[in-house]
């Protein structure tokens, strides 16, 4: 029996470009809708980031605002410390006023940052989904700002560390011992007096106040660095909310 095969028509030029089209119109939509979508979460991704950042530098702001009239005190303390050993060279004890003045010099709230997003947009490479140039240089200002506030701390530690050490050597405790029996509190001034005199040992006094002159310059450069990271702060907030509808 035989067999008849159908014949193939074969395809003309035309066919083939319509064909070609198609796949290369299918290929290109799908490759445009998967930009998109990662667009689309890397966007989203951008906009989480900034929300997380924005409540860090409310925190940085809030703590900024409180540390400023702190540190201001203290160099206010030091300050009246210098005046009374210069209007008075010679003592060999002090009113307790002054031992309040000895207790603020040595103390301070120094303010550290919220790094919780910072550290995950430097670690995970999220700063290269903030695609906003302001927003992106506006936060290496600020982080900036920060590194140089953390250094400066790290130096006001060893200086204060060594205050505390001639303030103890200086301040006569015999004077002092039915404040610390009575001190039931958490500030360091609970501790002293609340009237009289207290003695003081003069053999470490010239190098106590050397060493807080120089703690003093080092806390009016905060005061300057905090001052301006607050500015930093506070422009940062204002720029994300305008540009991320925050």
């Amino acid at each position: 029996m035989e067999v008849h095969h159908g014949h193939h028509t074969p395809k003309n030029w035309k066919e083939y470009v319509i064909e070609f089209l198609m796949l290369f119109t299918a290929v290109t939509l799908g490759f445009f809708a998967e930009n998109v979508r990662e667009h689309y979460i890397e966007s989203h991704r951008e906009s989480q980031y900034m929300e997380s950042l924005m409540a860090d530098l409310k925190i940085d702001q809030t703590n900024l605002q409180n540390s400023i009239p702190y540190q201001e005190k203290r160099v206010e303390a030091m300050d009246s410390l210098f005046a009374f050993f210069k209007n008075q060279p010679n003592a060999t004890q002090v009113p307790v006023s002054v031992v309040r003045h000895f207790k603020r010099a040595s103390w301070e709230i120094n303010s550290f940052r919220n790094t919780t997003t910072i550290s995950q947009l430097k670690n995970s490479g999220g700063l290269r989904l903030i695609q906003n140039k302001k927003v992106a240089d506006s936060i290496d200002v600020y982080d900036m700002r920060w590194i140089r506030i953390e250094v400066s701390n790290n130096r006001f530690v060893t200086n204060s560390r060594d205050i505390y050490l001639l303030e103890e050597k200086i301040l006569d405790a015999f004077n002092s011992l039915d404040a610390y029996i009575k001190n039931n509190g958490y500030d360091n001034q609970d501790n002293i007096p609340k009237e009289g005199f207290v003695k003081i040992n003069r053999e470490h006094l010239s190098e106590y106040l050397n060493l807080l002159a120089r703690q003093q310059t080092v806390t009016r450069q905060d005061i300057r660095s905090y001052k301006r990271a607050l500015k930093t702060t506070e422009n940062l907030i204002k720029l994300i909310k305008s540009e991320y509808k925050l």
